[in-house]
């Protein structure tokens, strides 16, 4: 089998090292694992841990995380060669998942996975959870290959000596800098199964200076291929707490470069940081907000002269909830537009079925209702719409040609994949939060008080794909809603008929003397048009 050697450069690291030399040894890898810890001249007991644990230590006397690698690098023994943080913890099959992508495609260079940060404080959650995910999406959709992460990076041995190694001048983001000059050998993969688990220590106590130095640095390289910072502070456990201590921020001697990085750039590299966040927070906000056209025309409230409302339900659909709810509807004479889920089409094809035969509209959710949909490659996206669309039609007899993107967020690949199935991207309005725990006159009220002419109200009759979630308290909201709005004048239209889209609708939708139509068509952000698209489609 294939012998692996792992590399952890370590600078006073004695408190958190242990747990990741521990997780190192529990491997299931069935070959030859070499660990060496690069003690990087630490003035703590990291190089005594570790020697306790019975692997490998090397020293470097020269301070930074680039030449800790290099002297790991160099001592490393393995035909394949991996790397994490000293305050990270792997999975027990982090090596065999590695080893198996390898063995199984020649072309693979480099492997890595994602990173999960821990213990993270409440600012550092929106960077660690809202912000970062994106951004590691748009860098995996790049078809010239990620950029993987230091902490979870492994290479063939051959392929990192042909590109020529760690470049020591790239002490900051070398993990970046390494895995572009490394596609020149062949593919360097990121795999989404394979996450490791690292302290949220940087992002906890210095959130917007590491921002700002991350994104200045990763600009300027991708400007000029060359780092504009040498280093960067440590943040390091201190008598038991997080903080910077004096021997912990000691900089690393500047190396040989340009004068004007060292001084004259700092302006530019704030200006460089400044425009990135704002970019990234624009993108976030247009990716967000239901109302945004600014990834391809989204349809989220109506333009209507008559006080009509469009009652959607998403998620479904899921038993007993989505029956009961249907029998609600018929009571009180009112068509819905319901976004099915794929996989929850299959479990419950016969409900799926009643849905059309009522006089329903049906609209597309994905297959599985993965988080975060819209940011993952365009392919992925793809097969996500065509197999709910397939489950759809193979239960209802019927072609969706309305989407809802998951959690409402929505991309330019997005975009363009609704454009070429002829599906129509609509969001929602009024959403009084039902996935959150609430009572049903609060339900209802929420949604009264943000009902307007041509209102679109978002409801689940399920929670994603999880056949045990609690929807009571929605399904007892809906005759509150209904009642509460009729007694202030409102109808209520399907999605189809409040874009003016009703030569599509079943039949029963167009018969039926309980529902009101809008006389406009919908307005989404972008110019006011009708849509020449059905809503559903009879394949019989």
């Amino acid at each position: 089998m294939i012998r692996v050697s792992i590399v952890v450069p370590a600078y006073n690291e004695e408190l958190l090292l242990p747990a990741c030399l521990d997780s190192l040894a529990q491997q299931d890898y069935a070959g030859d694992i070499e660990v060496i810890v690069v003690d990087n001249a630490s003035d703590d007991r990291t190089a005594e841990v570790a020697t306790r644990r019975g692997v490998m230590v090397v020293s470097e006397s020269l301070r930074g995380y680039s030449s800790a690698l290099a002297r790991g690098f160099k001592s490393a023994t393995g035909e394949i060669v991996a790397t994490t943080d000293a305050d990270t913890v792997v999975p027990r099959n982090w090596i065999s998942l590695l080893v198996r992508e390898y063995e199984s495609h020649p072309d693979v260079v480099a492997v890595g996975g994602e990173i999960v940060f821990r213990d993270a404080n409440r600012a550092a959650r929106v960077f660690t959870q809202g912000i970062l995910p994106l951004l590691v999406r748009l860098d995996r959709s790049n078809p010239a290959g990620a950029h993987l992460w230091g902490a979870n990076f492994s290479v063939r041995r051959a392929a990192f000596d042909a590109a020529g190694g760690w470049l020591e001048e790239f002490n900051l983001q070398a993990d970046t800098e390494l895995s572009e000059r490394l596609r020149r050998f062949g593919r360097v993969v990121l795999l989404d199964n394979l996450p490791v688990y690292t302290s949220s220590r940087r992002w906890n106590r210095r959130l917007l200076p590491s921002l700002a130095l991350y994104a200045s640095n990763f600009v300027w390289f991708q400007l000029w291929r060359r780092p504009l910072w040498r280093s960067f502070p440590n943040i390091r456990e201190v008598n038991g707490g997080t903080r910077p201590s004096v021997a912990a921020t000691r900089r690393t001697p500047p190396i040989a470069r340009p004068r004007r990085l060292e001084s004259g750039s700092r302006l530019r590299a704030g200006a460089l940081a400044g425009f990135l966040a704002v970019l990234v927070g624009c993108a976030g906000y247009e990716a967000l907000t239901p109302w945004s056209s600014a990834f391809g025309k989204t349809y989220w409230t109506g333009a209507v002269d008559r006080r009509v409302v469009a009652l959607t339900f998403d998620d479904g659909p899921d038993e007993p909830y989505t029956s009961q709810l249907l029998d609600i509807l018929r009571t009180e004479r009112v068509h819905a537009t319901f976004f099915l889920i794929g996989a929850n089409v299959r479990r419950n094809p016969g409900v799926a079925a009643r849905i059309a035969r009522e006089g329903h509209v049906i609209g597309n959710h994905s297959d599985s209702h993965p988080l975060g949909l819209a940011l993952e490659p365009a392919f992925r996206i793809q097969n996500e719409v065509e197999l709910a669309e397939k489950s759809i039609r193979d239960a209802t007899h019927v072609t969706a040609r309305y989407f809802r993107p998951p959690q409402g967020i929505r991309s330019p690949w997005l975009a363009a994949v609704l454009a070429r199935d002829s599906l129509v991207d609509v969001t929602w309005d009024d959403a009084p939060r039902d996935w959150q725990h609430a009572t049903p006159s609060v339900l209802a009220a929420r949604t009264v008080a943000q009902a307007h002419p041509g209102a679109i109200i978002l409801l689940h009759d399920g929670l994603n794909t999880d056949p045990s979630a609690e929807r009571s308290a929605t399904i007892q909201a809906v005759p509150l809603i209904i009642h509460r709005l009729r007694a202030l004048g409102y109808g209520f239209v399907t999605i189809a008929e409040l874009l003016g889209d009703t030569r599509s609708l079943p039949r029963a939708a167009q018969s039926s003397p309980g529902v009101a139509l809008g006389s406009q068509p919908g307005r989404s952000t972008s110019p006011r048009a009708p849509i020449a698209m059905q809503a559903c489609s009879s394949d019989k």
